[in-house]
């Protein structure tokens, strides 16, 4: 059986339906030819909220998942100490690790 993988994304107002498709679908490749199962994919919008990623750090819990991909890591976070905080979360909270699907 292939590892879970789960899906993230910070999405900004001004990106298009497709754009987001495309996103996706590079992740689900990603995944794909790394061997994972793609579960979903976690939106948080570009205003800051991080609602989408705490809901993601409890399914990681809950389902037992230790994989995260993001299309960059940019896509957690573009300030260092705010990434690293996050990272931590994932590393520490949910035992996860980050894979990135540079675009």
């Amino acid at each position: 059986m292939k590892p879970l993988i789960y899906g993230y994304m910070r999405v900004g107002d001004d990106a298009s339906d497709d754009q987001i498709d495309q996103a996706e679908r590079t992740l689900r490749e990603y995944a794909d030819v790394e061997g994972f199962c793609y579960a979903t994919t976690f939106y948080d919008d570009d205003s800051g909220s991080r609602s989408a990623f705490y809901e993601l750090t409890a399914e990681l819990q809950r389902a037992e998942a230790r994989h995260v991909i993001v299309p960059s890591l940019d896509h957690l976070s573009r300030h260092p100490i705010l990434l690293n905080h996050m990272i931590e979360r994932l590393e520490h909270e949910a035992s996860a690790r980050i894979w990135v699907a540079e675009q």
